[in-house]
């Protein structure tokens, strides 16, 4: 067995990203009729807050630009997003979240928290992923490690 700590720390985060991806798919599905990609979609749309060039959004999601106008185009059925011609591009197109859209997102997103956090307190792996980063001048303390005693600590 060879030693390898950058990529034993990656495939658990992998793991643990696939756990949280999985129960998060079954969550918004059986809850809202969405997928882990539209809501990945609504995400970025709600943080923009207005009007958003549709390439602007494939760039910032991890989704290719083809799946990203499928999704856009079942949100603009669902009426959760609305989209209009692009005013400086003939092209292409704008969108932004209808009222509805960013109601559920919202509650979806309330929804998600509230799985994330029974995902930390149930399985380590997702915890680690999950722990807040330490504050700046916090000595290296995360909530693992209150009184940052963990690995290159100070003795």
């Amino acid at each position: 067995m060879t030693e390898a700590p950058l990529t034993d720390r990656w495939m658990a985060t992998v793991r643990a990203g696939a756990q949280i991806v999985q129960a998060a798919e079954r969550l918004l599905s059986d809850t809202y009729g969405l997928c882990v990609s539209a809501f990945e979609i609504m995400d970025v749309m709600d943080r923009e807050g207005d009007w958003l060039r549709a390439g602007e959004l494939s760039a910032r999601v991890s989704r290719s630009q083809p799946q990203v106008s499928r999704l856009l185009a079942q949100m603009v059925d669902a009426g959760y997003a609305e989209r209009r011609p692009c005013a400086t591009d003939r092209r292409g197109f704008d969108v932004r979240l209808t009222p509805a859209g960013r109601g559920i997102f919202a509650e979806s997103t309330a929804t998600v928290e509230e799985l994330l956090g029974e995902l930390s307190g149930t399985a380590p792996e997702v915890r680690g992923l999950l722990a807040a980063p330490a504050a700046p001048g916090a000595g290296g303390r995360s909530p693992d490690d209150p009184h940052g005693e963990g690995p290159g600590a100070a003795k």
